[in-house]
């Protein structure tokens, strides 16, 4: 059984409260009393206070540089960094009534958005230089890039890199239909001189050899990738007919190239090589 609250607790307890409300009132009398002897009241803070001296930039004026690194100068001069490359296109047809076979040596300017813009024959043997243009005018392109020269010693900054304008250079092989590559027929002409921002073949081209078992048409296209001096940096083929493929990159590596030079500089150059075979006539 809980013992009774001791009376002098209770007094002490109802005792504390008109201390506790009279210190309450004191201190609002003390507030009221000062708010009375404030003779000049703050101002009162508006939206007009919060509005920015300047305007705020939208997201489209924000730099395009990262402020702990200074922005690049794009009206330096500029170098061609990476070379064009083929992104589609059709195969050129094999002119089915020509008794000879044919070398084509095209000039192929490609703008900046990838696409063709001209092409211009420097090596000429009809019929299959219309044939070969004809199909090089469709094709697209991922464009070249080019970027601000750095300082000696220093790497390209990526920043500055932009698609640009550059040349590409086509070779066409046509084989002739017949066992031996010499034949009866209109023979490879030069009718100009390619420009000198277009890698060019640097000596005799050589025709491919036809598989002996072979019982058909074909045609193969072998892209090159050349470095500055004109080496070939790499090969790959972009359409293959199996039964041509090594023969056709046999005569790719007996290729070799004049490197193509922009503004003096040797830059990457890409060389595309069509090489159609025709399956011989026999009496």
């Amino acid at each position: 059984m809980r013992s009774p609250i001791p009376v002098i607790g209770l007094v002490l307890v109802l005792g504390a409260a008109p201390a506790t409300a009279q210190s309450l009132g004191q201190v609002a009398a003390e507030e009221a009393a000062r708010r009375k002897a404030i003779t000049s009241p703050a101002r009162v803070m508006s939206d007009s206070d919060l509005r920015a001296d300047y305007p705020v930039t939208t997201p489209t004026e924000v730099p395009a540089w990262p402020e702990d690194g200074a922005a690049p100068d794009l009206s330096t001069p500029r170098r061609l960094v990476e070379a064009a490359s083929l992104q589609g296109g059709p195969l050129p047809a094999i002119p089915v009534m020509a008794v000879a076979g044919g070398e084509v040596f095209l000039e192929v300017a490609v703008n900046a958005e990838g696409r063709v813009s001209a092409v211009k024959p420097f090596r000429d043997t009809p019929p299959f230089t219309e044939s070969l243009s004809a199909a090089v005018r469709s094709w697209s392109f991922e464009p070249a890039e080019d970027a601000a020269i750095p300082p000696a010693g220093q790497p390209v900054d990526d920043r500055t890199r932009k698609p640009a304008p550059s040349k590409v250079l086509v070779v066409g092989l046509f084989r002739p239909p017949a066992l031996f590559a010499a034949t009866l027929g209109q023979p490879p002409k030069n009718v100009g001189a390619p420009s000198e921002d277009v890698p060019a073949p640097a000596g005799a081209a050589r025709m491919p050899d036809y598989p002996v078992n072979a019982m058909f048409d074909g045609v193969v296209l072998v892209e090159v990738q050349l470095g500055v001096d004109g080496s070939v940096m790499r090969r790959r083929l972009v359409r293959s007919a199996p039964a041509f493929d090594g023969l056709a990159l046999t005569a790719v590596d007996a290729l070799s190239f004049r490197p193509a030079t922009v503004r003096g500089a040797a830059v990457p150059s890409v060389a595309y090589v069509a090489l159609a075979f025709r399956q011989p006539v026999t009496q």
